[in-house]
């Protein structure tokens, strides 16, 4: 503004007077009268300038204001989401507790059966099934049940009992 007033031939006085009343306000700077052409051309293509610059900044904030709203819905619904992750983990949960109880029950069973009826039972139970039900039973009924079965089948089933847990799965 200094040197456009410098420019324009005022006095430095009335420019720093000028810039001290409108500080921090673009839209209220009065634009001083050229006397020439060539300056009111370079006035009004400043004047221009600037209603762009208002039009950019009121779009900007626009955006921002949009971006913000866009931000809050993300945010409840990262938040909805994660309340259904936790409901479906408790979920998870109880199954995981009701099918231990059923397994457990199997072993129940499975150990009071004669150990030729248990070993053709256990070998038409998934393998991993099988695994668990003869890993939770006692070690002296669950090799009479291994012994009673046919031997390929019984040494596929031995085998996964020596793996880790994670592993007998695959």
């Amino acid at each position: 503004m200094l040197l456009l007033t410098l420019w324009l031939g005022c006095s430095a006085e009335a420019a720093n007077a000028d810039e001290a009343s409108t500080e921090g306000s673009v839209a209220a700077t009065p634009w001083p009268e050229g006397d020439s052409r060539g300056m009111q051309e370079i006035i009004s293509s400043l004047q221009s300038r600037e209603r762009a610059l208002e039009r950019r900044e009121k779009t900007v904030e626009a955006r921002e204001e949009e971006l913000r709203q866009v931000e809050e819905e993300l945010e409840a619904r990262i938040a909805e989401l994660e309340t259904l992750r936790t409901d479906i983990g408790l979920l998870l949960d109880d199954g995981d507790e009701e099918r231990q109880r059923r397994v457990k029950a199997v072993i129940k069973m499975t150990e009071t059966m004669r150990s030729g009826d248990a070993g053709v039972f256990v070998s038409e139970l998934d393998d991993g099934l099988a695994v668990e039900v003869l890993d939770g039973m006692n070690p002296t009924k669950a090799g009479k049940v291994l012994a009673s079965m046919e031997p390929a089948k019984a040494a596929s089933l031995a085998e996964q009992l020596t793996l880790p847990t994670l592993q007998q799965g695959s």
